[in-house]
């Protein structure tokens, strides 16, 4: 089988983790893998590929946004189809799923597309808004990652849904408490942008400080909101226990950087670091926003889970791990609740079912119309 797998770019992040693993798990069964993407960054593609992946880069320099680029990745897909003349095309992401559609328009071939988002927070437009339902209705199959998001869907396209959480293996389970020096050391992950909710984090993490004053806060990650982030760190005089020291070297790095993750976004898709700790045994508090917390985290046995939006809540909740060690170990030992329905095994098994079904329907449906 030929697979065309299309995503944003080769970054850091959830979906790309994914795609990765997909792509090595595809061509391990003999699939021809192809991965396009608008940008790499310059020094190569964050998450490894192995040399049977063919990787499809518009921009390798890492630049690349606005109208232009969205015409750029258009071309770029509709070329690349018609240069690899995939079996199926499997797509990331909201507006690269409607690109990928609409690329593929007039060829018969399947679009499976993967929405690792709340579809429903998104800002859109009156271009986007009637597109991306478009490509809802024309895909052949749509992937959501939890059950609530599905239901999100008109009822037709629930019907060709399927849920499929992101993989995730263990990355390290220390037997003990990561040593941090004085204090319970919180991490949160995440582009430093609106959604991660950062601002709401450092807020929260100020009335912390004021009952438990040895914690500390690292938050990992990249964006826009860097500036905002710093500047809001100093008013709230917190910044002598707060680091934003960018992306990790490596994938899942921050997971033995600290104690305690904490997931402040307003909201998800499937939250991606939350799963990660879980499987870790890293204990985990985190906004019950729409959508993914609630499905990751057994409230009370690896996590606690806040009301959404609630600053005080969250202070109080991090003050309450902050204090209690003892829970924090039980915290620790429920690693196994959720690790063999996010084994990569479990996952790449779903996505096998999702594509070769896809692909035997649409040969049925051409010897059907030969």
């Amino acid at each position: 089988m030929r697979c065309l797998i299309v995503q944003g770019g080769f970054g850091a992040g959830g979906t790309e983790k994914v795609v990765a693993l997909l792509a090595r798990h595809r061509l391990a069964l003999g699939d021809e893998v192809h991965v396009a993407g608008l940008t790499r960054p310059v020094e190569g593609s964050y998450f490894d590929y192995p040399p049977g992946v063919t990787l499809h880069v518009e921009r390798p320099d890492g630049e690349g946004s606005g109208k232009g680029a969205q015409r750029l990745r258009f071309r770029q897909i509709r070329r690349l189809i018609g240069e690899v003349q995939p079996d199926v095309i499997i797509s990331f992401l909201t507006k690269v799923n409607t690109l990928a559609v609409l690329a593929s328009f007039g060829t018969g071939i399947p679009v499976i597309i993967s929405e690792r988002n709340n579809p429903n927070a998104q800002p859109s437009s009156r271009i986007w808004s009637p597109l991306n339902r478009f490509a809802i209705r024309a895909a052949a199959r749509i992937v959501m990652q939890t059950q609530r998001l599905c239901d999100e869907l008109p009822g037709a396209a629930q019907k060709k849904a399927i849920v499929i959480p992101n993989p995730c293996n263990p990355i390290g389970l220390p037997g003990n408490e990561p040593e941090h020096g004085d204090g319970v050391h919180f991490v949160a992950v995440g582009r430093l942008d609106k959604q991660k909710g950062f601002d709401l984090l450092l807020r929260a993490f100020q009335i912390c400080l004021r009952s438990e004053p040895t914690v500390k806060l690292t938050i990992f990650g990249e964006g826009a909101e860097r500036a905002a982030l710093e500047q809001l760190s100093s008013a709230l005089s917190i910044s002598s226990a707060v680091r934003l020291p960018g992306v990790t070297e490596r994938p899942g790095e921050w997971i033995a950087a600290g104690n305690t993750l904490v997931l402040s976004s307003r909201y998800e898709g499937f939250p991606n670091v939350v799963a990660e700790a879980t499987v870790c045994g890293l204990p985990v508090i985190a906004f019950d926003c729409p959508y993914g917390p609630r499905e990751l985290i057994k409230e009370g046995q690896n996590g606690l889970l806040v009301q959404e939006g609630d600053v005080d809540g969250l202070a109080k909740a991090m003050s309450k791990l902050a204090a209690d060690p003892g829970l924090r170990a039980l915290m620790r030992e429920a690693a196994p609740l959720n690790r063999a329905r996010l084994s990569e095994d479990a996952v790449m098994q779903l996505w096998d079912h999702a594509i070769e079904s896809t692909v035997e329907k649409r040969s049925r449906v051409a010897m059907t119309a030969g």
